[in-house]
């Protein structure tokens, strides 16, 4: 497709607003980024490239994703890498593996990472009270007498509330100039300048399961009064080692022309967001692309290891951090990383949710796959679809894509004429031999729209005609088959 046609699906024709400081407030108070959206349709999809190429496309048209990069990995190699569409709308500069992502909460995962590195060092105890590291106390003021600690943080059971009254106008553009310690301190802490009874929900600690991001701000910064400066420690723990080199929670630290703007779709134009920064950090600023991102879920989905040498996490570690930690009130709660069922099974990861961005990572250790999502648009739903496509592909990597076989060397299939087309185009295969065929049109979610050839065709030159008359814009493919052979390829409809 040409670059003016994928603008034109996007809608791009439109202008793109700029968006002012007043939009910063929208950054998804009260979500669970844990809740689930997902298209039980998907299952439908094709296990293969094309099936899985088309699925991307359409969703990406029907719901105004900017721009995507996708991996999917199956026993620690990646066998699919895509980037599509735009990373900045206002400059078209397309998506690549290269290109960073804001995480949001998938950030997260890091968090947890480099603390179990430091309670493999027996530097902290995860029922430590987290007021003996951070040098203040903190306690809910409803419930004085319990103690808040660092696994209550690190499974949202703390009792501490995300009070977006407080917490949204503290997000900027650019990096917080507000230290994370100070900052925590003024919110936790009754006579500090953010502090509300409201920073605090009204049940005791590890009572009830509720979403707390200042849960993994105060997690970041027990790493830096037990070890050294978050993001330093950071890096020289966890990001150097996987050779993560673009990877940083400061917009400063990085290359900001190589940053994909998070979109707003308002229904009739692109709204960028700025790229944002936030006191509490540590929840969700961290930037990255799909690639190094990749290197991280393999090294986890490893038990700790990649590249044979590389370890960041003992094997048992990963296997405590992937255990229930308070079964009886959340169940698929590990320690910062959650599971999910999924299209009849148990998918571990973490997905990242804020204005203009949605995004996942996600492992099946059942078949050894994983995946990576990341998007500048707002639809979760196409998130985890497209990351359920990706670990469908992965699982059948070698088998779908061999039994798409390419048809017998007596038998070519062209691609579609025109394409993009607007009304009709041309499907054109040879037959060197009498064959029973069957040439068959199918949306982006696999599903069987018409059959325009069923029936035996004699040896030559065949030209079919697919006439569209009320499908919508979108990618669709086509199908020939012969016996127990079959090619597809993709056409576009663009009115």
């Amino acid at each position: 497709m040409s670059k003016n046609a994928i603008i034109l699906l996007l809608g791009v024709g439109l202008y793109c607003a700029q968006a002012s400081a007043n939009s910063l407030s929208t950054e998804y108070s009260n979500v669970d980024v844990r809740s689930e959206h997902y298209d039980q349709g998907i299952s439908f999809v094709r296990s293969d490239s094309a099936s899985l190429d088309s699925l991307i496309h359409y969703r990406m048209l029907q719901n105004h994703i900017p721009g995507i990069a996708t991996i999917a990995i199956k026993d620690g190699q990646i066998v699919w890498n895509r980037s599509y569409g735009y990373a900045v709308l206002e400059d078209s500069l397309p998506v690549a593996d290269s290109t960073l992502f804001y995480l949001a909460s998938i950030s997260k995962t890091s968090v947890a990472i480099v603390l179990m590195q430091l309670w493999e060092q027996h530097l902290l105890d995860l029922d430590d009270d987290v007021g003996m590291h951070l040098g203040f106390p903190v306690r809910n003021p409803y419930y004085q007498d319990s103690v808040i600690s660092i696994r209550m943080c690190m499974t949202h059971m703390s009792s501490i509330n995300d009070n977006w009254n407080i917490l949204n106008p503290l997000n900027i553009q650019g990096d917080s100039p507000i230290p994370l310690g100070e900052f925590l301190e003024d919110y936790l802490v009754p006579g500090g300048i953010y502090y509300s009874t409201d920073n605090y929900n009204p049940w005791p600690p590890a009572t009830e399961d509720d979403y707390c991001n200042i849960g993994a701000a105060i997690c970041g910064y027990i790493i830096e009064q037990l070890a050294d400066s978050f993001p330093v420690r950071c890096r020289g723990s966890l990001f150097d080692p996987l050779d993560m080199n673009e990877t940083a929670w400061f917009i400063a630290d990085l290359d900001t022309n190589n940053i994909a703007m998070p979109y707003h779709w308002d229904g009739a134009a692109y709204t960028p967001y700025g790229h944002i920064g936030k006191p509490y950090y540590p929840c969700g600023t961290l930037r990255t692309s799909s690639l190094q991102l990749s290197r991280l879920l393999i090294a986890f989905m490893q038990h700790g290891v990649i590249d044979d040498t590389v370890r960041i996490l003992d094997s048992a570690t990963v296997d405590s951090m992937t255990t229930s930690q308070y079964p009886v009130l959340n169940p698929e709660q590990g320690i910062f990383w959650y599971k999910k069922f999924l299209d009849g099974r148990w998918i571990w990861g973490h997905q990242g949710w804020s204005s203009g961005i949605r995004a996942r990572i996600a492992f099946d250790w059942n078949n050894n796959t994983g995946a990576v999502v990341l998007t500048n648009g707002e639809d979760i739903t196409s998130v985890t679809d497209i990351t359920m496509a990706l670990l469908n592909y992965a699982g059948q990597y070698g088998v779908a894509e061999s039994k798409e076989s390419l048809l017998p060397a007596s038998v070519i299939l062209s691609q579609n004429v025109p394409n993009p087309f607007r009304r009709s185009t041309k499907i054109s295969f040879v037959l060197q031999n009498k064959e029973n065929v069957t040439l068959k049109i199918y949306n982006a979610l696999g599903q069987e729209l018409t059959t325009l050839v069923d029936g035996e065709l004699e040896q030559g030159a065949h030209n079919i005609v697919w006439t569209v008359s009320e499908l919508p814009n979108g990618v669709y493919y086509y199908r020939l088959s012969i016996g127990i052979h079959d090619q597809v390829r993709r056409c576009v409809l663009l009115k």
